[in-house]
Order: structure tokens, then sequence, then C-alpha cells
């Protein structure tokens, strides 16, 4: 059973046309109107295409058309039988109903043709659904493929996740004690050293700097009768106001000593002009000393010159300087007088022109009977200015520098006096007598060191505006007043100023500015911010590196953009500080513009630069031309008023404006 079960399923499709088409037959023979019955026969045909295909669509079609004409056949050889002719007879019977055979042959035809066209369409039919369910069954394996992909992602998406926060909380671990890491450098060292040791550029080698040695005199004998906590109050007080100027004129804390300090310029940072770094702290140092009204004595020494720098010690490291030079700034501190600021001559050297200095010729103070001789030499100096020419005159004014031990400066007299009297034997005699005492006048034995030591104490800084060789004294006197009307104290401009070396520029350009705007009638509240803003307009070089700065050479294209950024930097600095009214960042940011377009930083042309711009570009290239630079010196004032006219010739200044400038600075 079985077996015949199976089979009849394989055969199910075939057995089904059969039936259909035995019943078609029977209706056929039993039916009247038999042509037209004969479309019925489309069914099994139809049947077998889209159940058997093509090839048994078309056998069924040939079996369909044999059948119906085997049975007209029969049908009409019994017509024949009938007749008298018997089978004879059968083709007349055929030709009588050629129109049947025509309409069966047309009809056979057809229905073959239908069985293959369909059984042909169906096949496709098959083939094209097969395809679509191959393609289904591709997509729903790359779709079980894809869901499984997606839960694999999905539970390592969660397990990544996972790892994230778990590394987040280690970064967060490590960045705090980064930070303490840190903070405990810099509070044990100084902050750029601190940075340096861990962006791995800290290095040891041998370079010139300037050390500075400061304490308290008497501080030890007045507070050793005071609790520890007051006295470390104290102590801590004063370091941190040392720190800060220390720390603003980019200096090294090396360590503390006691109630001293010892720190370094122009190391770790290679800043060129370290010794005006060092002598300005110093000063700054006294001023802020004295302000605070203590009751001890601060004491400055500053030394300049090689020293090995480096980090020292094993496990306990501090960064620190080896040398003569530590030596030399450290027996200036002893020697210093309370209130005072020594510096050896190398210091001198480097900081005579912005500072005032006075030669330390004895320890114990100037003599008393010296005034009287000073008296005499003031004199006999006016009586030379009246007959310059004067070999007597000169060599009376050498002796007296000579009784006041100051022997350069005699030389300097007797060399004169034999310029006019060559073969007069008392001025060579005197003139080397001067030379054999020089170093035992003017030198000052210092223990611990072999050779005597050229000594000065630097009084302050020498004011920008008394400079004759700049501006003359008509101009002073007119104007001596401006630098009272600044609101922008020292401290802000002097630290940018010492790095490439322009002390007293941002003074000299603000007050140019004032006369000028003041000389061209503009109202003073125009003029009040010119003095602001020429104040802060270059206080934004801080920010730009200090090898650009003080560059002998030309700049490459980044390093004049990194230079040209400080105006823009000068703007964020006058904001932090609050002076953010338009009028004056205008001007900051127009104070390198050019008439024609060639300034910077923004290009701009004539009217859109205002007249305050204008004014202050004028003051401050005039006052950068007659002013010492790292790379070439100053200017002649007329040569550089003669440069001022030539640019304007050139469209590039105002000629107003330098117009102005000149008739300011050419009065008599």
């Amino acid at each position: 059973m079985a077996s015949w079960g199976a089979l009849l399923k394989r055969h199910a499709e075939l057995l089904f046309v059969v039936t259909l088409l035995v019943i078609v037959a029977l209706g056929l023979h039993w039916l009247p109107y038999k042509l037209a019955f004969l479309n019925f026969f489309y069914l099994p045909v139809l049947a077998a295409g889209y159940l058997l295909g093509t090839r048994r669509a078309v056998l069924s079609s040939v079996l369909c058309v044999l059948l119906v004409v085997l049975y007209y056949l029969w049908l009409w050889m019994g017509f024949a039988l009938l007749s008298a002719s018997g089978l004879a007879a059968l083709t007349t019977v055929i030709v009588q109903q050629i129109e049947t055979a025509l309409s069966l042959a047309v009809w056979g035809g057809f229905l073959i043709l239908m069985g293959a066209v369909f059984g042909r369409a169906q096949e496709r039919m098959l083939a094209s659904h097969a395809r679509v369910r191959g393609m289904a069954d591709v997509l729903k394996r790359r779709s079980l493929s894809l869901e499984e992909s997606n839960t694999a992602l999905l539970q390592s998406t969660a397990t990544l996740q996972r790892k994230t926060e778990e590394l987040q909380s280690q970064n967060v671990l490590v960045e705090r004690l980064r930070q303490q890491v840190e903070q405990t450098l810099y509070s044990t060292m100084d902050a750029t050293v601190a940075r340096l040791i861990i962006q791995g550029r800290l290095r040891q080698e041998k370079r010139s700097i300037t050390v500075l040695f400061c304490d308290l005199k008497g501080f030890t004998g007045l507070e050793g009768q005071k609790h520890p906590e007051v006295i470390l109050e104290t102590l801590n007080q004063w370091y941190q106001d040392m720190e800060e100027l220390i720390e603003a004129y980019h200096g090294h804390i090396d360590k503390y000593m006691g109630d001293g300090i010892l720190c370094e310029f122009g190391a770790p940072i290679d800043y060129e002009h370290h010794a005006l770094q060092a002598v300005i702290t110093g000063l700054k140092m006294q001023e802020k000393f004295r302000s605070r009204q203590i009751a001890y004595g601060l004491r400055v020494g500053i030394a300049t010159g090689d020293a090995v720098v480096g980090m020292l010690g094993a496990r306990r490291r501090s960064y620190s300087a080896i040398g003569e030079v530590v030596n030399l700034g450290k027996r200036l501190e002893q020697l210093c007088e309370p209130g005072c600021v020594f510096v050896d001559q190398a210091t001198q050297e480097a900081v005579g022109a912005f500072v005032e200095t006075e030669q330390v010729r004895s320890l114990t103070g100037r003599r008393a009977e010296d005034k009287a001789v000073r008296d005499e030499v003031a004199e006999k100096e006016a009586e030379l200015r009246r007959n310059p020419h004067n070999a007597d005159l000169l060599f009376a004014v050498g002796n007296l520098y000579f009784r006041l031990q100051e022997a350069t400066q005699a030389m300097l007299y007797y060399r004169r006096a034999m310029a006019l009297r060559p073969d007069d034997n008392a001025i060579k005699v005197a003139y080397a007598d001067a030379s054999v005492k020089r170093d035992e006048f003017e030198r000052i034995s210092i223990r611990g060191l072999q050779q005597r030591q050229s000594v000065y104490k630097a009084a302050g800084l020498l004011h920008p505006l008394q400079n004759r060789e700049r501006l003359p004294a008509s101009f002073y006197e007119q104007y001596k007043h401006v630098p009272e009307l600044m609101e922008i104290p020292d401290d802000v401009v002097l630290p940018s100023e010492c790095i490439d070396s322009t002390v007293g520029h941002s003074m000299v350009v603000a007050t140019l500015a004032y006369a000028i705007a003041d000389r061209m009638g503009l109202p003073e509240p125009l003029k009040r911010h010119l003095l602001t803003a020429a104040r802060l307009q270059d206080v934004g070089k801080s920010a730009v590196w200090h090898h650009v700065l003080t560059r002998r050479g030309g700049l490459s294209e980044q390093e004049r953009k990194s230079l040209e950024a400080h105006v823009s930097e000068s703007i964020s600095i006058a904001k932090r500080l609050g002076y953010d009214a338009e009028p004056v960042l205008s001007i900051i940011g127009n104070h390198h513009e050019l008439l024609n377009g060639n300034g910077y930083p923004r290009r701009v042309k004539g009217p859109d630069i205002p007249i305050a711009a204008r004014i202050s570009a004028v003051s401050d290239l005039y006052s950068a031309l007659t002013a010492p630079r790292p790379y070439r010196g100053a200017w002649d004032a007329q040569v550089a008023l003669k440069e001022l006219r030539k640019q304007a010739a050139e469209g590039q200044l105002d000629e107003k404006v330098v117009e102005t400038a000149c008739s300011l600075l050419l009065a008599s």
C-alpha cells in the first residue's frame, strides 16, 4: 500500500491531466455541437502546461489532437459504412466534411501552439520563481548571518563599552596621579623645570646665565625670639612677593636658603637678555620690599657669566647651576648694603643702556672729604664746557678724579690732555699712575675670589624720556607730565619688554603719540585712549617665541606669522585687564597697518585705518628706530625722521602725522 501511495503521489499531476482528458473525451462523444466542445480541450493542455512543463504540454496537445482526429475518422468511417460504397466512400465523406477537417486542423495547430507557449511561459515563471526563492533563501541565510553578526556585535559593543568604562576610570586615576605628581613637582621645583622634565626637554649644558642672590639682613636676630609659626608666616609672605616677581621676569628659583633665595635667569629657558631680566627683578624686589615697610633690610647680589646648569643629585634631584659666577653672586649679596642691588661688571655692561649704575669703590661708603672734591669737579667741568681744548684744565679735572679714586674717569681726561700736549711728561706720568692704580681704586677684593672685582650699584631704570639723543629737551619739558597720566603700570609691560631688550619703548611710544595727537588738536578722550593703547600694543610679544624676537637674521614665513600674531594677543591681554573700550582695541589692532595695505595683520588700507592708529604707527616706528635692537644699533634721530618722511612719501605712513612728529622732534 505504501508503494502504491508513493506511486500515486509521484504521478498525481499526470493522473490529473489524463482524468481531465478522459472526461473531455467522453463529453465530446456524448454532447452535441462537438466542434464547439473542442475548446474544452484547452483545459487539459493548460493544466499540462501549468503542471507538467512545455514538453508534456505539447505531448498532451498532440494526444488531444490525435484523439479528436481518430474520433472524427471513426465517426466518418461509420458514415461511409452506412453508404452503399462502404469504405470507398470515406474519401467522399471527408471531402464533404472538408470544412470540419480544416477547422480541426486549425484547432489542432492552435492547441499545440498554446500548449508550447503556455508550457514555456510556465517554465519561465517557475524558473523566475525558483530564482526568487533562491534569492529569498540567500537573503534569509544572509539575514540570519547578519542577525548573528549583530548579536556578536552587540556582545562585542557591550564588552567594548565595559572595557572603555574601565579604561576611562583608569585614565581618571592616571590623570589624578599625573596631577598629583605635577603638583608635587611644582611645589618642590620651578614649574618650568618640572614641565621640561615631563616633556623630556631638560638638558645639562654650559651657558651664559645671570645669578641673583637675595636675603634679609638682620632677620635671624630680630626673629629669634618669636614663635616658629610667626617666623614661617613672615618668611612665606616675603617668599610669595619675591616668587611673583621672579616668575614674572622669567627667572628660575633654584633654592631657598633660610631667609635667602638663589635664582638663575637664562636657565633653563635660554633668554638672551637674562642680565636685564635679573637686574629689573632685583630693583622691583627692593621696590616691593620698601612698600611693605618691613623692619629688615633686603640685599640683592647679581652676577653674569658662564655656568654649568642641569639636574643635580642622585635620588633627590634639583635643577641648579655650578660655576664661579654663582660664588660671585653670593659674595656680592653678602657685600651689598641693605636696600641696594650690587652687580658685577659683566652685568653692568649688559644693562648699562637701561639701568642707572654707580661703581662701588669702597665698602665703607663715600669718604666725607670727597664732597668738597666733587664740588670742585663740577666747577672745573663747567669751565671745561666753555673751553674744551684747555689742556691744563683737562689735566686738573683728571687730577681731581684721581683724588676721588675714579681712575678710569681720570684716564679719560689725561688722554684728552695728552692729545693736546703729547710731550708733557707730567700728564704722561699721571696717566701711568692712574692706569696702575685703577684696579686698586675701582675694584674690590672679594673673599674667596682671586682677582679683584668691579662692583656696581644698580640705582634704578633710566627714564626713557630723558634720552636727549632720541627726544629733544624742549619735547621733554613740554610733555614730561604725560607718564603721570598713564594708567598702565610698568609691571604690566616690563616683563615682555625685557625679553627683547625694548625697556622703555612703550613709554616713549605712548608719550610721543599723546604729543602728536595734542599738536593735531585731537580731543582729550582720544589722547587718553592713545596712552592706554600704546602701552599695551606690544604686550602680546610675551606669547611669541623669544628667539624670534631676538633673531638677528631674517624670519621664516611661519616665524613672521608668529610675530604678527602678537597684535591679536595684545588685544586679548587688554581685554583681560579690563581695557576693552572700542577705540583702545582699534588702535592696538591697527597700529601695524600701513596706508598702502602692506601692513599687518589685516592688510587694511587708507581710510579703514583710524587716525589714532596712524599716530601710534608713526610713534612706534620712530621709537623702534632710535633704540638699539639685538639685530642692529640705534639710528640717529635725524636719520630716523628722514626715514619717516620717506615712508610717508611712499604712501605707507600718514604725511600729516609724520610732519607733526617732525615739528615736535626737530624743535630746538
